[in-house]
């Protein structure tokens, strides 16, 4: 697997790729620092509010038009870099179980965050697909705190239009 030889490298890339991509002059370090404590903290209104604040950033012409296949990959791919580059905690988008494939799993070390997400569908959907198909089964036996979160995206504003969460 390829990753990042030192945090500092990690660092100035993510700067460069997002300061590149969004365009701004933002301190891209602080926003990734804020999610990840938001994470670290269990907090995870706080960790919806500074996504969906970043989302709004990325310019409309970025995100896939109607007249694209996959537009729902977008927000996962873009979810999934996002957390992958600002955090040492293990991320995982299409993990197999038994019942179905999780859009992404975040783990920390007191934590285990389950995201399915919908486009332009319902959080309660996207977070009765969690619930119906057994996704954290897995970490029934695990003594970290997990949360089912069920996000839908908004392809109009490219942000997050709804999001629920339920904590075991």
């Amino acid at each position: 697997m390829l990753d990042f030889p030192n945090n500092e490298v990690k660092s100035g890339f993510l700067t460069m790729v997002a300061s590149n991509y969004l365009n701004t002059t933002e301190n891209v370090n602080s926003l990734a620092q804020d999610l990840a404590f938001a994470l670290a903290d269990g907090e995870t209104e706080l960790f919806r509010k500074q996504l969906t604040s970043f989302l709004a950033s990325i310019p409309y012409s970025m995100r896939r038009k109607s007249t694209e296949p996959e537009r729902e990959r977008y927000f996962q791919y873009t979810f999934y870099l996002l957390l992958r580059l600002m955090s040492v905690y293990t991320v995982c988008i299409e993990r197999e179980q038994s019942e179905g494939r999780v859009d992404c799993i975040v783990e920390t070390p007191k934590f285990v965050y389950i995201f399915e997400f919908k486009l332009d569908g319902s959080a309660e959907k996207a977070l009765q697909q969690i619930e119906d198909k057994g996704y954290d089964r897995p970490y029934e036996a695990d003594k970290r705190t997990v949360y089912r979160i069920g996000v839908s995206f908004s392809s109009e504003t490219g942000t997050v239009e709804d999001w629920l969460v339920a904590e075991e």
